[in-house]
């Protein structure tokens, strides 16, 4: 590659973390020479030297050069510049002294004060979300991020290189603006993780829809009866739930709830995925409409994060009518969000049925360190639902529960499907039907500090 000056990189950046984003972009285009060069004798001691210095520098100083960047070389003094200087022979060696540095001391002070929205962009260092789960009695858990990321260009800071572009078809963006509640109500060291209650309201694939051609849209569920659902998480709360999720398309608006709940959050679980609904507005940009498949999540009865799928669903068998042709959810094809509420403990996602059938949002969630995965659904079959769920538990130490329609008909897959971080198989994950127990259940809570085979029970 072309040499280039670590000024023009500053001079680029309009903040600090803007700034480690562009130093992790370039090392991110030459991580395999990074590490081969880091098993290098004086590579190695360049790299030092640089993130040595770079860590000795104070959050306020480092923001009082991006402001004002010629005032670096005054700012940082003498060592640290011909420290670059002769790192830059080994270009981008002198970048990932300093991103390294960054990661240190600057960077954990800036996390530290975050109360707001962070937009990840490729190259962005993303703090670990931990939870010292291996405290709890009894708990044989898989790896830790730490781990995971041995080797790697920032290892063995806490610290993972976000690798996705916020230009993609779907953007990631941490959420730290209600950090301190969610963490309290998602960690509870040695007592456990959050209980997790899956609501199956009654008329499941009792659907009204309606299809154009090979397209469907604006389905709601027939006999929509909220004092029914509102009771049910009620039950849920009594049973000790922490959180509820609702099924895929089981409301007829998004907000059908949000009246409800804001009134009277103390009745029911704190944090409140309410399934999703199909639902129509006009784009900021142009006016043009959209068409979403909408989920609200509610934290104490206030709404702070919308949940949209990204990946329609297509199919033949479409609430117990079989089709001549296949037809597609007629979802517009705006760029969509997933918005990760965020705290030092717990990254808090929603995923809407077939988005975990898929490549990308899978793989962004994973990337983003979400490790509390909840999903409302409405699906005949498995699919890769298991898989994504089960990357969150492998990757980041992660529970994840999703919540399907109670299926008239016979061949439902499942009423809820759970993972947990549990390194044996068999202990990992499990789809579950509730078939058996009478009379039919509408409530499932997870208690993910149990063993499997025993941490779910029915209502």
């Amino acid at each position: 590659m072309a040499l280039v000056e670590f000024t023009s990189l500053l001079e680029a950046a309009d903040s600090l973390p803007d700034l480690a984003r562009r130093l992790g972009d370039a090392c991110l285009d030459a991580e395999g020479e990074l590490r081969a060069m880091r098993s290098q004798e004086t590579a190695a001691r360049q790299l030092e030297r640089v993130e040595a210095g770079a860590a000795r520098l104070s959050l306020a100083t480092w923001e009082e050069v991006v402001a004002d960047p010629p005032r670096f070389p005054d700012e940082v003094g003498g060592r640290l510049v011909d420290a670059i200087e002769r790192a830059r022979t080994r270009q981008p060696l002198d970048f990932l002294g300093v991103l390294r540095g960054l990661c240190r001391k600057a960077l954990p002070e800036h996390f530290l004060g975050v109360g707001g929205q962070v937009g990840l962009d490729r190259g962005l260092p993303i703090p670990f979300a931990t939870r010292p789960i291996n405290r709890i009695p009894g708990f044989d858990c898989t790896p830790a991020q730490a781990t995971l990321h041995r080797n790697s260009l920032l290892d063995p800071l806490p610290y993972s290189l976000f690798e996705f572009s916020e230009r993609g078809p779907v953007r990631v963006v941490l959420d730290f603006t209600h950090g301190d509640r969610l963490d309290a109500l998602t960690w509870k060291g040695e007592a456990g993780l959050p209980r997790i209650a899956t609501v199956h309201p009654p008329g499941g694939g009792d659907l009204q829809l309606e299809i154009d051609g090979d397209r469907f849209f604006d389905v709601r569920p027939e006999g929509w009866d909220a004092d029914s659902v509102l009771a049910l998480l009620a039950r849920a709360k009594g049973e000790r739930a922490d959180i509820a999720v609702m099924p895929e398309l089981s409301l007829p608006t998004p907000g059908a709830l949000e009246e409800a709940l804001a009134a009277s959050p103390e009745k029911y679980p704190p944090i409140v995925i309410a399934g999703s609904a199909h639902c129509r507005s006009s784009s900021s940009a142009g006016g043009d409409e959209i068409r979403a498949n909408e989920s609200l999540v509610y934290l104490d009865g206030r709404v702070v994060a919308v949940a949209r799928k990204h990946h329609p669903f297509t199919t033949k068998r479409l609430f117990g009518r079989t089709l001549a042709d296949p037809v597609t959810e007629n979802l517009s094809a705006e760029q969509k969000t997933v918005m990760v509420l965020s705290g030092r403990r717990t990254r808090l996602a929603v995923a809407i049925c077939a988005d975990l059938d898929e490549i990308t949002i899978p793989r962004l969630l994973v990337a983003a360190g979400v490790n509390l995965l909840l999903a409302p659904a409405m699906t005949m079959k498995v699919g890769s639902f298991n898989t994504a769920l089960c990357d969150v538990a492998g990757y980041c130490q992660g529970v994840g529960a999703v919540a399907n329609v109670r299926w008239r008909e016979d061949g439902k897959p499942f009423l809820c499907l759970v993972a947990v971080p549990r390194p044996e198989p068999a202990e990992q994950s499990a789809a579950l039907t509730g078939d058996g127990v009478e009379p039919p259940p509408r409530l499932a809570i997870l208690d993910p500090k149990e063993p499997l085979a025993l941490a779910v029970s029915w209502h």
